[in-house]
């Protein structure tokens, strides 16, 4: 589990890595690699990021973390 700094340092350094959103039963999570993206503070337990919509997942990847590069998105 990365925390949303870490994220953002991570896809600062390796501009070629690929965020993956997937979608969920009614929500959607972010990835990098095999670690998901936690909120800025690590809850107990450990618990990815929730977003109600694909477009919030995809602006918190553009304007949160100012990742500009490619994004892919999947379905289970």
């Amino acid at each position: 589990m990365l925390t949303a700094p870490k994220a953002k340092v991570l896809l600062e350094y390796d501009p070629s890595i690929i965020p993956v959103i997937f979608e969920c039963e009614d929500y959607f999570e972010i990835a990098i690699g095999s670690s998901k993206i936690a909120p800025q503070r690590m809850t107990t337990p450990p618990e990815a990021r929730k977003f109600k919509t694909l477009a919030a997942a995809y602006s918190y990847l553009r304007n949160f973390l100012e990742h500009k590069g490619d994004i892919l998105i999947k379905k289970p």
